[in-house]
């Protein structure tokens, strides 16, 4: 009897120890790592993060173009470095491992086609010109 009770225990140890160690990276955890590493110019660059964690081997959806995303699971950004430019242009995609933080950078040209949160987006004063206006003398 005393030696199920000792085997019951020791396995409820070792399961617990499993799943504390698994315990996930959060979203803002998995910012700061991207700004840590330098990928992020707060001025200029747009950031979106996927709304959940992304399992692994999944495909994800870039607006006609597809990737798979790594062997674990992981949080995903999109960093545009362009923010105001036309259509397809320069991009980085980031996955984020929930577990250890390490990450994996793909060059991407398109935004993604499945729900993500904005993180940062770049401060513009005005889209539009300054108007000019033609000073005239006042009529008498």
């Amino acid at each position: 009897m005393k030696i199920k009770v000792y085997f019951t225990t020791c396995l409820l140890i070792l399961i617990s120890t499993f799943l504390f160690a698994q315990i996930s990276v959060t979203r803002d955890e998995a910012y700061k790592v991207i700004k840590q590493k330098g990928l992020v110019d707060t001025l200029n660059y747009n950031v979106e993060v996927s709304k959940l964690i992304i399992s692994p081997n999944t495909i994800l959806d870039f607006m006609g173009d597809s990737i798979k995303s790594p062997e674990w699971d992981s949080w995903f950004f999109l960093i545009d470095m362009h923010p105001f430019a036309e259509w397809a242009h320069p991009c980085k995609y980031v996955f984020i491992n929930t577990i250890d933080t390490s990450l994996i950078i793909i060059n991407g040209q398109l935004g993604p086609s499945f729900p993500t949160d904005v993180l940062l987006r770049k401060k513009v004063e005005s889209y539009l010109p300054t108007p000019v206006f033609n000073k005239k003398k006042p009529c008498r």
